[in-house]
């Protein structure tokens, strides 16, 4: 009875409006954004759920049937973009903007499982594909947010964008740095530090910092 009454919901875009709608009523007080943001969560689902954005040019968008539980948003700079695709399933997750032109995007059907913190600045992205499957304690970091500096005073840690493809698999405890990445059908291992962008798919990824310890694999959320 139940899954027929989610079938019905889910498949008729004004009922599942109407019954997201009633349903954020508890997390209205939680978000302040200035009115020249851009926010769309109305088909979305909040549970204890923050959104801050008081700068201006933001697009916040929560798609259709995602659903956030105890997750926080702070936006502090302009031009950002945030994107939650379908059906995506959070919780306990921080997203955290500093400075202007940053994204972060999280792709259709990708759930986290729990404490994971997600942070842009400079201008870079975080890029999650979809089908993604994270667990938690988990950091995904594009920049130091201070200065590294050579003996002239030149600046040597540039932010840089971090890219995960469809249908990744991250462990408990993952570390991903600036430049950090990997392709679609892909295991990062539990403690895993990951320093820059390994862009073959099928492979699982171990250690610190990590690497290739196996390849031509790939994972199912079922246990067969």
């Amino acid at each position: 009875m139940l899954e027929k009454i989610k079938k019905l919901i889910f498949s008729n875009p004004k009922i599942l409006a109407l019954v997201s709608s009633i349903y954020n009523l508890n997390s209205l007080f939680r978000i302040r954004t200035n009115s020249k943001n851009k926010l769309n969560y109305s088909k979305a689902f909040l549970r204890s759920t923050s959104i801050k954005a008081k700068k201006k040019k933001n697009l916040i968008q929560i798609m259709n049937g995602a659903y956030l539980n105890s997750c926080s948003v702070a936006v502090y700079g302009e031009n950002n973009k945030i994107i939650i695709g379908e059906n995506c399933r959070l919780k306990d997750v921080e997203i955290h903007i500093e400075d202007n032109n940053n994204e972060v995007i999280i792709g259709s059907g990708t759930t986290i499982a729990g404490k994971t913190h997600l942070a842009c600045i400079e201008g870079t992205k975080i890029l999650i594909g979809q089908d993604c499957m994270f667990s938690k304690d988990i950091v995904f970091r594009t920049g130091d947010s201070h200065s590294i500096v050579d003996e002239n005073g030149k600046r040597i840690n540039p932010s840089k964008d971090i890219y995960v493809g469809n249908h990744v698999w991250v462990g408990n405890g993952v570390i991903v740095t600036k430049g950090g990445g990997v392709g679609d059908n892909s295991i990062i291992g539990t403690g895993t530090i990951v320093t820059k962008s390994w862009e073959k798919s099928n492979v699982i990824l171990a250690g610190a910092p990590a690497k290739i310890v196996k390849e031509n694999t790939n994972w199912l959320r079922k246990r067969i």
